[in-house]
């Protein structure tokens, strides 16, 4: 026997969300898309400030490591205003040098020199050393025989109580100060 299915006993089909469900999923979305730029926010602070601090962490190091060796085989040097009075060997001063003559003394009694000289090359300030070798002609200003930092933006060397020093400013503004002893 048939039993005829009435139309309205049948339970609709659903097709769609409710709103409820609609209101739930869109608030969700926005949550996540809110902590998500809250997250990417904080990065890029941190990776600016970890920028701002790499000439401390990284540079600041070698330049430390660099100078050190050259000043530990020195066995005098001279503070000038700038590579010109290096060069000629012209006043001579105490402070607000920004070029540092060190000298060598070999083993056979001859005698080398070179410059340590803050200076800007092509509107970019470098901190480069000249090697001043009798066999070899002078390069030139603005033509360092290697560079030692293209980021310290000054340099200063001086003395203060009888002890050497050398002033660096980095592209932040930071100032490191190293400081060698009375007699290199």
């Amino acid at each position: 026997m048939n039993v005829p299915i009435s139309t309205r006993s049948r339970t609709p089909l659903r097709r769609g969300f409710t709103l409820i469900e609609l209101s739930l999923a869109m608030t969700l979305a926005i949550a996540i898309g809110g902590i998500m730029m809250t997250l990417l926010q904080q990065q890029i602070s941190l990776h600016r400030i970890m920028r701002s601090q790499n000439f401390l962490v990284q540079e600041a190091p070698q330049i430390n490591n660099v100078i050190s060796h050259i000043l530990a085989g020195a066995d005098a040097y001279r503070i000038h205003l700038d590579l010109t009075d290096a060069i000629s060997d012209a006043d001579a001063v105490t402070s607000d040098g920004k070029a540092l003559v060190v000298g060598f003394l070999n083993p056979d009694g001859s005698q080398e020199f070179g410059v340590i000289s803050f200076e800007t090359i092509a509107a970019e300030p470098v901190l480069g050393y000249y090697n001043l070798s009798p066999a070899s002609p002078f390069p030139g200003a603005g033509n360092p025989d290697w560079i030692i930092s293209r980021r310290v933006q000054d340099a200063t060397f001086f003395i203060e109580n009888g002890v050497f020093r050398a002033q660096l400013t980095g592209p932040a503004g930071e100032i490191i100060t190293y400081s060698g002893t009375p007699r290199l």
